[in-house]
């Protein structure tokens, strides 16, 4: 533990995890004014600037790893910040864009805090999927936060909803992103009765794709503030089409400076904060079996059809030319389960006169995260698929402990990542998204 005196004209910057009492004075962070005998705390890892209002005192206490420096204001961009933040209507819903590790969950915190210290009631929704920090990756959470409540950093706050987006790839499944988001702001403010809704995105934004990406959240969405923030040229084809797109009647659209002193985590890093949360979310952990003609994999017709007859089996075994273990035909193409194990992706092969076979090998359920979902689509818990015993159509998977809401699992969402027994990312299984294109043309054909 240590005391730190600090003037106007100076900033400290605190990595934590650290607890730190302002003994007296008055100091800002994140939106926040904290007074004598106020308290915050900063999680491990995480970075906070803390400008003195007047002279004070600070009792800081570090953990591990948690340090404590003079920051230079040439570093630091939280007047400019703060300064454009303030000018800003609070309520309605405010998107924070940017590319990567520009500060957008620091931005985030700020304006939550701030709509809750004028007695809002806020949500706040997390899209990133790669480095989400209010749930697990691959999913959108929503939180809310109290008035008069304040936080440092989004781990802080417990999700309310969830929706599980099966990848933390927003380029392959960013239109569902969009509808996630949509309903998730809908829950907020229609059940939740938030009056602010701040939406946290993700650093996906100079390509052409991932501004049409950009375009329609904010198109679905109709916010009243978009912040941009801006690290060299990185949203410049963003921002020009933001500007085009509402030359008259706009949302208000800020642009603010990155920090100069922002940390560019690597892919090692990223993929490190991503195996944590599995873990977090899926330990200490329990086998529970289900199943699946009652609790269908709603994106994977497996055990969704008619198994198989042993001609229609001899006949598909003569055709592929080695042995199977499970064949059913479901969504206009038939499954089928080779016993070879060697071969890691699906094959779809065209059958004479007809139709398709996918065929997949033994095994290839395996370590695949799956969503466990209710009626509505929200995600219950995340699990980590063990095996699939085909003779009884049961499904065993692994969750954590922690999750006791068995009955209200209504159905399965199968993900695109395998995870092994560490939680450990070992690959992305992107032949899920050809199964759900061949469901999608099948269900477009019945409907003609």
């Amino acid at each position: 533990m240590q005391k730190i005196r600090i003037e106007p004209g100076k900033l400290l910057r605190v990595e934590g995890p650290a607890a730190i009492r302002v003994i007296d004075g008055e100091v800002y962070v994140l939106g926040v004014t904290y007074g004598a005998d106020s308290r915050f705390t900063v999680l491990r890892a995480r970075k906070v600037v803390v400008k003195p209002l007047k002279e004070s005192t600070l009792e800081i206490t570090l953990g591990p790893d948690g340090s404590v420096e003079e920051a230079r204001t040439e570093e630091e961009v939280i007047d400019i910040w703060e300064d454009a933040t303030s000018k800003i209507d609070l309520e309605g819903v405010t998107v924070i864009l940017g590319a990567m590790d520009v500060g957008k969950t620091t931005m985030t915190v700020m304006i939550a805090n701030k709509a809750s210290r004028a007695g809002h009631r806020v949500g706040i929704i997390d899209a990133d999927l790669g480095q989400n920090d209010l749930g697990p990756p691959a999913t959108v959470d929503a939180a809310v936060l109290e008035p008069g409540m304040y936080i440092t950093h989004l781990r802080m706050l417990k999700p309310v909803k969830a929706m599980f987006l099966k990848t933390t790839s927003v380029e392959r499944v960013w239109p569902e992103v969009v509808d996630a988001v949509k309903k998730l702001v809908d829950y907020l403010m229609n059940v939740e009765n938030t009056r602010t809704v701040v939406i946290n995105t993700d650093g996906w934004v100079s390509t052409d794709k991932a501004v049409e990406y950009k375009l329609k959240l904010v198109e679905v969405l109709q916010p009243r503030n978009i912040i941009v923030i801006r690290r060299g040229d990185e949203v410049d084809q963003l921002v020009k089409n933001l500007r085009e797109k509402y030359p008259s009647n706009p949302p208000s659209i800020v642009e603010l400076p990155a920090p100069p002193a922002a940390r560019i985590r690597t892919k090692e890093d990223r993929r490190i904060h991503r195996e944590m949360g599995y873990g977090k979310y899926l330990t200490p952990p329990r086998d529970i079996t289900l199943d699946l003609r009652k609790t269908p994999i709603v994106n994977f017709p497996i055990c969704s059809g008619m198994p198989a007859n042993q001609d229609l089996l001899n006949l598909i075994r003569r055709f592929i030319r080695h042995p199977i273990i499970y064949c059913e035909l479901a969504e206009g193409f038939m499954i089928a389960i080779s016993s070879q194990q060697e071969k890691k992706d699906v094959e779809v092969l065209n059958v004479p006169g007809g139709g398709k076979i996918v065929l997949l090998p033994n095994g290839w359920e395996r370590g695949l995260l799956v969503g466990l979902e209710d009626r509505d689509n929200f995600l219950l818990a995340l699990g980590r698929i063990k095996k699939i015993y085909y003779n009884n159509c049961k499904i065993v998977i692994t969750v954590s402990r922690n999750f006791t809401d068995i009955s209200k699992i209504d159905h399965l969402r199968l993900g695109m990542i395998r995870l092994n027994e560490q939680y450990e990312e070992v690959e992305k299984v992107n032949y899920i998204g050809r199964i759900e294109a061949l469901m999608r043309k099948r269900s477009s054909e019945q409907q003609q």
